[in-house]
């Protein structure tokens, strides 16, 4: 199936829309379309210019006030955790416009892809799965799971490669269920987090476990592992063993 721009951004997080790569979900808050004339206009985020990925030109991007106070909030975080000024940010872009059907965060100005964040003219951290694929070394892995887990901290919905085909080339991130909080861990209940958690495990702890979105053994072993070397204790359930988990992963970017 061939996707406009516009579907390709359409991802955030509803079951009758999965066939178009957007979510798992039922139950949840639905985005509102809105108008560009509603949004903030942004060339950049905390002084980082946005660069749109397609022509490596920037942007004036729009975003809901709130949700981008979120992308604030979590290239904070990111920056703190990591010790790394990021001075340049690629993106695939925010809003689009979603009239007459609204199908997107992103046509609420409430979701964000990331293509890569970039200092000194280089790529600190590439999502291009689509051009680094299987060949990727180590290193490449582990500072995209660990920017994968700085968004985690902060969103709900942070769709990577292993999502679907779409996000091969991004990483795209809302607050439809977070909105203005932080993230938890539901248990086992989000495919996305299953596999985040997967993942973390094994590209960024060194401890290899299948990544198949199921939360169960030996998956869970390697979590208690993980937290019991972190002395942070209980179960990712627990907000501040998921957000320690979290923040350790980031740190090791």
């Amino acid at each position: 199936m061939t996707l406009s721009r516009r579907a390709l951004l359409g991802c955030a997080g509803l079951a009758g829309l999965a066939a178009a790569g957007c979510t798992e979900e039922v139950g949840r808050e639905r985005p509102v379309c809105v108008r560009a004339g509603e949004l903030t206009g942004h060339e950049d985020l905390d002084g980082a210019p946005l660069i749109y990925e397609i022509d490596e030109r920037g942007r004036n991007f729009r975003f809901d006030d709130a949700f981008h106070a979120r992308l604030l909030d979590w290239l904070g975080f990111f920056t703190a955790e990591t010790g790394v000024e990021i001075d340049e940010i690629r993106t695939y872009g925010s809003w689009t416009d979603g009239e007459p059907n609204c199908s997107s965060w992103h046509n609420a100005g409430r979701s964000f892809d990331l293509a890569r964040l970039r200092s000194g003219g280089r790529d600190l951290m590439s999502a291009r799965y689509d051009l680094w694929g299987g060949s990727a070394p180590a290193a490449q892995l582990r500072r995209y799971w660990a920017t994968a887990a700085s968004l985690h901290h902060h969103f709900a919905d942070v769709l990577t490669y292993l999502f679907d085909d779409r996000h091969r080339n991004h990483l795209h991130v809302d607050n439809g269920v977070t909105g203005s909080n932080l993230s938890t861990f539901r248990g086992g209940a989000s495919r996305v987090q299953n596999h985040a958690v997967q993942a973390i495990c094994t590209h960024v702890w060194g401890q290899p476990v299948p990544i198949d979105g199921d939360w169960a053994e030996p998956t869970r072993s390697a979590v208690t592992r993980i937290t019991s070397d972190l002395a942070i204790g209980g179960d990712l359930t627990d907000e501040a063993t998921w957000r320690e988990f979290l923040r350790a992963s980031t740190a090791r970017f």
